[in-house]
């Protein structure tokens, strides 16, 4: 239990344990970024961040999303347990602020999530957060301040790189349009594992998740990297592998649909 402005607030006991997770969905995207988007910070019950790294500014950039870890303090801690309160998600089970869907088009939608000390989740959700100088819903600005705080938390902290216990891969045939200057296929990367013996997906993509030694893999491959079919004796046209560090509290094959 831990002391909040709000009361007192009942969090998981396992150090490991997920306490807080905020991400971005949906919005106006393409359809690769939708799928492979993680959260933006999940907070563990002692205190880890785990936030975005760096980002690169160069073209292709990346495969592999780059997310690293840092501590809060005690006092941070007790700042953003108050400002849960203020949202009053300890109460609620899932809820979401839609009051700006009547005039904003295409805009995401930041969801927090909060696990209490039985495991339970208990979620908000804001469409269009930030888009309006200030939230009509008290709840709603208390989200703004919770994101902001949790942004200015990790400026000046040293951080190292998250090292995941889970990676998620998905398979499918990307339609967006290709540049030829920049064309990168390559073999397939998984053995005899083969995307048709996958979960399949509504979106049409297939989702497997492997150990930690599956971002070796990835190291070398950008973002525009495709892979051949694993049969070569197949006529098919090449993957798009979209490959991500799970976060605690993130299921599997759970992704939002396009």
């Amino acid at each position: 239990m831990l002391a909040s402005c709000g009361g007192d607030i009942s969090v998981p006991s396992d150090p490991d344990a997920p306490l807080l997770q905020v991400r971005t969905e949906g919005g106006f995207a393409p359809v690769e970024w939708i799928l492979s988007n993680g959260p933006t910070y999940t907070l563990l019950a002692d205190g880890r961040l785990i936030g975005p790294g760096p980002v690169f500014e160069f073209y292709p950039g990346p495969l592999l999303p780059k997310y690293q870890v840092s501590q809060v303090n005690e006092e941070e801690l007790a700042e953003i347990l108050d400002l849960v309160v203020e949202i009053g998600l300890p109460e609620m089970t899932s809820e979401t602020d839609d009051s700006a869907a009547g005039f904003v088009a295409d805009a995401g939608t930041e969801v927090v999530t909060f696990w209490d000390a039985e495991g339970g989740i208990h979620q908000y959700s804001v469409y269009a957060l930030g888009i309006e100088p200030e939230p009509e819903d008290p709840r709603s600005a208390a989200l703004a301040d919770l994101i902001s705080f949790l942004d200015e938390s990790r400026r000046g902290t040293e951080a190292v790189p998250y090292e995941p216990e889970r990676v998620r891969v998905l398979a499918g045939v990307s339609g967006a349009p290709r540049d030829p200057e920049f064309e990168d296929v390559r073999p397939w990367p998984l053995g005899d594992d083969d995307p048709a013996d996958w979960q399949q997906l509504e979106s049409g993509w297939s989702c497997n998740v492997y150990g930690p030694e599956a971002l070796d893999i990835f190291q070398e491959a950008s973002e525009i990297t495709q892979w051949m079919h694993p049969d070569p004796m197949m006529d098919a046209p090449p993957y798009t592998l979209l490959v991500r560090p799970l976060h605690p509290g993130e299921e599997d094959c759970v992704v939002p649909s396009p």
